[in-house]
């Protein structure tokens, strides 16, 4: 064998080998990659979703659609341990053993929304078992269980009965991949300027509520201003006596 032959030997085996690398790394990313999904209406991810993250494409749209309203009642917002703020549709409290039924899920209660994060959305009919807002569900909602990160697509869910069933077209999965960039986007774009629309809301409200109550005290008699005098003196009297303690 001469050496040219030899040369072009090793080559062949060393392109041989190197196409196989390429089709074992193919073959894993696919694997690594590949997801199916088929929702099987268990309302898992209804009845124990907590807090709903809303952003403005949601807002946009029930605006658009004219059912803002319905949706008022159940927004909150909420700090995150890590200090980020949401804006989201906050689950309903369940009642308490001493309050009576027709007390339960009234959604103004003072209940952190922490002790709600196991608890079933607002807008979820348990009795009927379905979602009384379908064609305006959040963005959220539309891309569960699969979730974008800027980079990687996660499955938020991994319990989630639907994951792992065939039937899923590459139209639905290319439109859920879509779904889940577009929630990213807007939940960026909703925790940038949320702290910025808080403070500013918050502001206009102090600066009503300080204008309303000079209104008051200016249509106040000398006998009624003499007596808050006297109710605030005796507040101030009494804290400097619990510090001095």
């Amino acid at each position: 064998m001469t050496e040219e032959e030899t040369k072009d030997e090793k080559q062949e085996k060393n392109d041989e080998s190197k196409n196989q690398v390429e089709d074992t790394k193919s073959e894993q990313k696919e694997k690594k990659i590949k997801f199916t999904f088929k929702c099987q209406q268990c309302n898992k991810c209804c009845l124990e979703r907590g807090p709903i993250p809303i952003t403005f494409w949601d807002l946009e749209l029930w605006a658009k659609n004219g059912v803002v309203a319905n949706f008022l009642p159940y927004l909150d917002i909420y700090v995150r341990p890590d200090g980020v703020m949401d804006l989201v549709l906050k689950p309903l409290s369940p009642p308490k053993k001493s309050e009576s039924s027709d007390k339960e899920g009234f959604s103004f209660e003072e209940v952190p929304i922490e002790e709600l994060l196991n608890e079933k959305c607002p807008l979820f009919n348990k009795d009927g078992n379905k979602c009384l807002v379908y064609e305006n569900r959040p963005l959220s909602c539309r891309t569960y269980p699969l979730d974008f990160d800027g980079k990687n697509f996660t499955i938020v869910d991994v319990d989630c009965p639907g994951i792992g069933q065939e039937g899923m077209t590459k139209e639905e999965l290319k439109e859920m991949r879509e779904t889940a960039k577009t929630m990213y986007a807007e939940l960026t774009r909703m925790r940038i300027n949320l702290p910025v629309l808080n403070q500013i809301i918050n502001q206009k409200v102090m600066i009503d509520l300080m204008r309303k109550n000079m209104e008051v005290m200016s249509n106040l008699s000398e006998e009624d201003r003499a007596k808050i005098d006297e109710i605030l003196q005796k507040g101030t009297q009494k804290k400097e006596g619990n510090v001095a303690n």
